[in-house]
């Protein structure tokens, strides 16, 4: 049935890529989401999204005689999300959380102090370990509730806010 699928994609024919679709979703969907599940639903599916169109307009490059069909889903899988995970990695870089209003009665030196400050703040968060990095950027940058957190990483509610108490320690004893 799978060949015959895949005669069917080869054609441009929709009715393999529903196939292929239904019968590796699941999967291919779990695979995305323990890759870039923590940036968010609608990117996971986007991803998701990808991986079947990179397989429509790739099938050209599955060789049975290299794999089987499922391992060939499962590398554009893999490699369709760490592509992810880089761009959405470089975007949250890029993303400068010291761009805020000043305010009028700030001079120009409490401005450079309070960015130098800033710098020395983010470069304490990005030196903690993991998980608590994630987690800090997750609950004070991205505002996901704590529940949240703890659900994304399989873990308790109170784990996660001893974690982030004691990087709030961390913080202020700079």
């Amino acid at each position: 049935m799978e060949k015959r699928m895949i005669k069917r994609i080869l054609k441009k024919d929709p009715k393999g890529l529903d196939y292929i679709m239904n019968t590796y979703m699941k999967k291919v969907y779990f695979l995305v989401d323990k890759i870039i599940g923590f940036y968010g639903k609608e990117e996971v599916e986007e991803c998701v999204s990808d991986v079947f169109l990179a397989i429509w307009e790739d099938i050209n490059q599955y060789d049975e005689s290299k794999g089987s069909f499922s391992s060939f889903v499962f590398m554009k899988t893999k490699y369709k999300a760490l592509d992810y995970k880089r761009k959405l990695e470089n975007k949250s870089e890029k993303y400068n959380i010291l761009e805020e209003t000043v305010p009028d009665n700030m001079s120009t030196e409490d401005i450079v102090l309070d960015k130098e400050n800033s710098l020395e703040i983010i470069n304490i968060i990005n030196s903690f370990k993991e998980p608590d990095k994630t987690y800090f950027y997750l609950r004070y940058f991205m505002y996901y509730k704590i529940e949240e957190i703890a659900i994304k990483h399989k873990t308790t509610r109170a784990s996660v806010e001893n974690r982030l108490y004691r990087c709030r320690l961390k913080i202020k004893e700079y």
